[in-house]
């Protein structure tokens, strides 16, 4: 089945409404929140969100007065707290509704491949199935927004849609500056895909007009650095820790020839294909590139969502390999299916669309089976799973979750004093929120090796907010050794030792200890 062709305008007014596309991607979104959106809790990544969404809400600034990312997703998640509350439940329906954008952006590309409600509904399920987990789902949506883009400016390069896609690269930079970068490379592709064959006017106008654009979209960013106080040197410390440590810890890849055959029969199929989907993942964009740079101007109108899919996909790889694991692999994943789809549909065998929709829909459900909250109650997690109040809001987490949450709620609410300072140690943003504290110092996430004049700071910041207790899991993250906190940051952990003494406590899970400030440094 061919694509329409947008020179047709007939073909244009027979095109399906957008509203009914978003309001297919509201159903299945929110729809399957409301199965499962309380299940599951990850007080490290979920935590850092919601506490910075919660610090903004007190009118603190990204960077500048918290560890963060770029401000965009914290002013999302502050602007919905006002209607939605502020558990955590409340958080995951706001990102759900940015969710309901990429999807409905995925939606109207996979329209331009075929009209048939049923493709449709395949599609916007398989999009759904990789938005996992939820607090992660701003990335999936930018890509699947920047691949829609990308499909109107291959059907009309106008100016204005040149200028289009500048502003909304400069958007999606204020919601993460890595979107920013990869919309950058995507769209400079696809503008030297539309300057092919146009003369030497087409390869400096648009680009120029793009650029402008650009700045515009970044304008909210540029106002802030100029603007707030203290912001710009914060901004540049990110930029360069960004530059200098990447924004991941790094894992072997999962190739499917790595497997261990051992694995349950789920387990074992659901990591053979996340392997496999790594594998595809540059298969796709080898074969792809080289066909769409081979596509002439007429050709490439034609497959304009696959030539938009592959530009998109390919700097969101990047994403998938930073830390080859299903979470980043999800990142780039929606992209990739629009372009299997796509390129499904120029296959020579005449059926091949029919099946790819539900052939990869069966491959994301198995493979994000453990994912999915969905997923969680059909498998627990080892260790099984409880039901327990989390900021007023009852919800159905692991075993080992729940013990932190107890331990942050009885050192919050019995031992500490309300004006006692508590910090929680290496990565437990989430327990701030959860007991309605606010973190001491800056830091929230100890995981890389830290500088030592880091150290230093942060050591002066505990002794200028008088810590009284400290809340620490000593772990091997990853299974590593040296990335336990004591090695990551040794200055810290001799500090606290020297300065702080155990303190015991019923329920504490294996590698976390609770200490309390000595009694002659109070």
């Amino acid at each position: 089945m061919n694509e329409p062709s947008t020179a047709d305008p007939a073909a244009a007014q027979e095109m399906m409404p957008a509203l009914g596309l978003a309001l297919l991607a509201v159903i299945l979104s929110v729809g399957w929140f409301w199965v499962d959106g309380d299940v599951g809790l990850n007080l490290a990544d979920e935590g850092y969100l919601w506490y910075g969404v919660e610090a903004v809400a007190r009118g603190e600034v990204p960077m500048r007065d918290f560890q963060a990312y770029d401000p965009g997703r914290y002013l999302w998640g502050a602007a919905w707290r006002r209607v939605l509350g502020s558990d955590l439940v409340s958080l995951r329906l706001s990102c759900v509704f940015f969710q309901c954008l990429g999807v409905t952006a995925g939606l109207l590309a996979a329209w331009r491949l075929s009209r048939h409600w049923l493709f449709l509904l395949t599609t916007g399920l398989l999009l759904c199935v990789w938005m996992q987990p939820r607090y992660k789902c701003f990335e999936q949506s930018i890509a699947l927004m920047a691949l829609y883009a990308g499909v109107l400016l291959l059907e009309r390069p106008t100016l204005q849609r040149h200028l289009g896609v500048g502003i909304f690269t400069g958007l999606m930079a204020v919601m993460g500056r890595n979107h920013g970068v990869y919309c950058l490379v995507a769209f400079a592709l696809l503008i030297a895909l539309v300057a092919q064959g146009h003369g030497l006017r087409a390869w400096f106008v648009g680009p120029l007009v793009w650029i402008v654009g650009i700045v515009v979209g970044y304008l909210p960013q540029l106002l802030m650095l100029k603007v707030v106080p203290g912001y710009w040197p914060e901004f540049q410390r990110y930029l360069v820790a960004i530059l200098a440590k990447g924004s991941n810890l790094p894992v072997a890849v999962p190739w499917p020839w790595r497997v261990d055959m051992a694995l349950p029969n789920w387990r074992w199929l659901s990591a053979m294909l996340e392997g496999s989907l790594f594998v595809t993942l540059l298969v796709f964009l080898a074969l792809a590139l080289v066909r769409v740079f081979r596509l002439k101007s007429e050709s490439l109108t034609d497959r304009r969502v696959l030539a938009a899919a592959t530009c998109v996909t390919l700097p969101y790889a990047h994403f998938a390999f930073s830390r080859a694991d299903i979470v980043h692999l999800g990142h780039a994943m929606p992209t990739l299916a629009i372009g299997l789809l796509a390129a499904a549909f120029t296959a020579p065998v005449g059926w091949m669309w029919k099946v790819a929709a539900p052939a990869l829909l069966a491959v994301a459900v198995a493979t994000n089976l453990f994912q999915t909250g969905l997923g969680q109650k059909i498998f627990p997690p080892p260790g099984g799973t409880r039901v327990m109040e989390v900021r007023g809001r009852a919800m159905t987490v692991g075993t080992e979750e729940a013990r932190l949450l107890e331990c942050g709620a009885k050192l919050t609410g019995e031992l500490a004093g309300p004006d006692e300072r508590i910090l929680f140690l290496p990565n437990l943003a989430g327990l701030y929120p959860s007991t309605e504290r606010r973190s001491p110092i800056r830091h929230l996430y100890f995981i890389f090796p830290t500088e030592l004049n880091d150290e230093s700071t942060t050591i002066r910041e505990i002794e200028e907010a008088r810590v009284q207790w400290v809340m620490l899991r000593d772990y091997a993250t990853d299974g590593r050794d040296d990335l336990r906190f004591r090695n990551t940051n040794p200055l810290m952990f001799a500090h606290l030792n020297r300065y702080f003494a155990p303190f015991q406590m019923e329920g504490m899970p294996p590698d976390t200890m609770l200490l309390r400030r000595t009694a002659r440094q109070r």
